[in-house]
C-alpha cells in the first residue's frame, strides 16, 4: 500500500472532505480506504491505496484539489475584493460564481498541471508559493469589474458566458448531473446561500439544461433568466 496526503488550514475541512466523498466510489473499487483528521491547527485527508492504482488515485485527488483551489478559494478571494453595488444579496452570489465558471476550466487546468505530481499536497502552500500568478490573475479581474452592476448587465454578461456552449447537464428532483450521469457537487465548495442548483449548473459550463422534477421558486426563475430556450423539459432520465 501507498499513501497519499493532503493538508490544509483546520479552517477549511469542507475542502478536504469534498475531496474525500467526491473520490469515495472511485477509493472504494480501487481497495483504498481514507480518513480526516486534525493535527494541531491542520486537517489531513490520507489516502492508502494499492501501489497499482497509485497514479489513478492520486490523478483524481489533484484534479478535486485543483477544484478546491480555482472554486473555493476564488470565491473566498472575490467575496472578498469585490465590493459591488446595484445587486441583490443573492444575484452578488450568481455574479461570483459565473466569474468563477468564466474561467473555470483553464484555472483548473493550470492548477492541476502544478499539483499532479505531488503524493503530498499543502493546499494553502500550492496556493500561497506555487500558483501566484493565478491570484495575479484574479487580482485583474477585480480590477475589471464595476463598482455598480445592474441585473439586467448579470443576465447580458451570463448570456454572454453561455454562448457556444455546447454541453448539457440534467436536473432532476434538484440534483445536477453531467452528461456521464455523475452527480455534481461543486456548488458545496462555494459559500452564500440560495438558488444552489443554479449556480451548481453555471459551474458546470453547460449550454443546455435538461430539467426534470421540481425545484426551488428561486431556481426555476434564474435558469429560466438565464437560459431561456436552453431548457429542456423531460420526466426524468433517472426514473
Amino acid at each position: 500500500m501507498t499513501s497519499i496526503i493532503v493538508t490544509e488550514n483546520k479552517q477549511n475541512e469542507d475542502g478536504l472532505l469534498y475531496v474525500q466523498t467526491s473520490g469515495s466510489e472511485l477509493f472504494s473499487h480501487a481497495g483504498c480506504s481514507s480518513r480526516i483528521k486534525t493535527i494541531d491547527d491542520r486537517i489531513v485527508l490520507t489516502v492508502n491505496c494499492p501501489e497499482e492504482y497509485k497514479d489513478i488515485i492520486r490523478t483524481e485527488i489533484a484534479d478535486k484539489v485543483a477544484e478546491i483551489i480555482t472554486i473555493k478559494y476564488k470565491y473566498d478571494y472575490f467575496k472578498k475584493s469585490l465590493l459591488v453595488g446595484g445587486l441583490s444579496k443573492l444575484e452578488k452570489e450568481i455574479l461570483l460564481t459565473s466569474l468563477i465558471a468564466a474561467d473555470l476550466e483553464d484555472d483548473k487546468r493550470y492548477a492541476y498541471d502544478r499539483i499532479k505530481v505531488y503524493s503530498e499536497i499543502a493546499i494553502d502552500g500550492i496556493f500561497n508559493f506555487r500558483l501566484k500568478p493565478l491570484k495575479k490573475k484574479w487580482e485583474d479581474v477585480v480590477g475589471c469589474i464595476p463598482d455598480c452592476f445592474l441585473t439586467s448587465q448579470l443576465k447580458e454578461f451570463i448570456t454572454y458566458l453561455l454562448e457556444n456552449k455546447k454541453k448539457r447537464v440534467y436536473v432532476d428532483d434538484g440534483r445536477v448531473y453531467d452528461s456521464h450521469y455523475r452527480r455534481l457537487k461543486r456548488c458545496s465548495l462555494l459559500g452564500g446561500e440560495g438558488a444552489n442548483i443554479t449556480r451548481e449548473v453555471l459551474l458546470s459550463n453547460c449550454g443546455e439544461v435538461e430539467l426534470s422534477g421540481e425545484i426551488p421558486k428561486e431556481d426555476e426563475y434564474y435558469l429560466k433568466e438565464y437560459y431561456n430556450d436552453k431548457i429542456i423539459f423531460s420526466s426524468g432520465y433517472l426514473n
